[in-house]
């Protein structure tokens, strides 16, 4: 009869062979946990331009600390990845990802990170921003608090000053369908933080139709402090395909303190056809999707983080990759 410690044996015997895969001449498969990738590349745009481009991507290889670069506010952007991990061999979906009005393209690593580990590559440009505070490479010129100045005197308008963002992407996209890299190149999901929401719609717009979009606080501060809306009805009720728009419980207090009846992602969420979502951060704030090292003073904490990427992660795997699973339990949430 066997004791317990035998049991005990023979229970961790057992894990572990079903941690691998045996094929028939006994040669044993890599465990299957994905892990984050990262690498950047220098990509042409237009004849005589080029923008840098953080990649994070699905790997098995093993994650180290790694310290990304230095914001304008002076602290390190940190985060765990392969660097220049090897890619998996097998096909994934890619998230086309636009970083807000000076936010950087690797100013939201957290999530980016994460999105690689669910088996998504994530390609996200550093904008040609007048005022960037951090960048792939090289040094930033300026904080959050200097960008906000820089659009308080040059209004956002109809968006015509910004429309490079819009033809960098386009190189991206361009970029992305002719590379080697392991991407499903059906199934191109964009997204985009604040300005960047504009920017992916605009490419939207211009002729590229995406499996799925999502939203972080797209339009809000253009929404409280101007009372404009960057799209109107028409063209949210124009989509055929999956959305998620987030904002932050701190953004629907200001736009009810400001007297505008709710927030704009609200707005966006009503006249999107189904399936869409309304996705409330909670306690979050404009800048809640960027890292520490970019917005030291309003910076999502990791139970925010957590609940912010668990949903967005439900929501590609259900309707990028088709899982039957629910995109969110959370009882502020809306969906349709």
């Amino acid at each position: 009869m066997l004791n317990n410690l035998s049991l005990n044996i023979l229970l961790l015997i057992s894990l572990s062979l079903l941690a691998y895969n045996k094929d028939e001449n006994g040669i044993v498969d890599p465990p299957s946990e994905l892990r984050a990738g990262y690498k950047f590349v220098k990509i042409p745009n237009n004849v005589q331009d080029s923008i840098m481009v953080a990649i994070w991507y699905p790997t098995l290889d093993e994650e180290n600390d790694y310290n990304y670069n230095t914001a304008a506010t002076g602290l390190t952007l940190k985060g765990a990845v392969s660097y220049n991990g090897s890619e998996m061999n097998e096909n994934y979906p890619a998230v086309i990802f636009s970083h807000g009005f000076s936010g950087g393209g690797i100013g939201s690593v957290e999530i980016c990170e994460a999105l690689a580990r669910a088996g998504y590559y994530v390609f996200v440009p550093d904008h040609s921003d007048a005022v960037m505070s951090v960048r792939i490479q090289g040094q930033s010129n300026g904080t959050l608090d200097e960008a906000l100045d820089y659009l308080n005197d040059n209004p956002f308008g109809n968006g015509e000053n910004f429309g490079y963002r819009v033809s960098e992407l386009q190189s991206l996209i361009q970029f992305v369908n002719a590379s080697s890299f392991k991407v499903d190149k059906s199934r191109i999901i964009l997204g985009g933080h604040s300005m960047g929401g504009w920017s992916v719609m605009k490419v939207k717009e211009a002729g590229f139709n995406p499996t799925a979009m999502f939203f972080f606080s797209m339009g809000e501060l253009n929404w409280l402090y101007s009372q404009n809306r960057y799209f109107e009805a028409s063209t949210f009720q124009s989509i055929d395909f999956p959305t998620a728009y987030f904002y932050g419980g701190a953004e629907y207090g200001q736009a009810i303190a400001a007297d505008l009846g709710n927030v704009y992602a609200a707005y966006c969420f009503t006249h999107s056809p189904s399936p869409s979502y309304g996705l409330l951060v909670n306690q979050g704030n404009h800048f809640t999707y960027n890292s520490q090292a970019i917005a030291p003073g309003s910076f999502g904490n990791n139970k925010q983080i957590t609940a912010m990427n668990a949903r967005l992660i439900n929501f590609l795997n259900r309707h990028v990759k088709g899982q039957n699973i629910v995109v969110t339990n959370e009882p502020e949430d809306v969906t349709k």
